[in-house]
């Protein structure tokens, strides 16, 4: 049976958190959006992103000039949180 060495796993741990960026610093694409709200791409894209009081996406430059849209995840996530039920 293979023994967990936890220190050494604990330092992995370690360096992989030092590599993300600050929580209001992660930005996502329409993709990740979709999965984080559990529907299809082409729904987030046609409907969702395009709610009156949805977040603005943030336009990456390109090559083609159309720009690349990404969201802030904590845009996302606090706008999850505004919809929650009443209980």
């Amino acid at each position: 049976m293979n023994e967990i060495d936890y220190e050494k796993l604990a330092d992995a741990v370690a360096r992989k958190l030092q590599l993300l960026p600050p929580a209001d610093k992660i930005i996502w694409t329409a993709k990740q959006c979709a999965e984080y709200l559990g529907v299809s791409e082409r729904h987030y894209v046609d409907r969702l992103s395009k709610s009156h009081n949805f977040p603005a996406p943030i336009k990456l430059p390109s090559d083609s000039g159309r720009g690349h849209a990404r969201w802030y995840a904590i845009d996302i996530q606090e706008w999850v949180a505004t919809h929650k039920r009443a209980s």
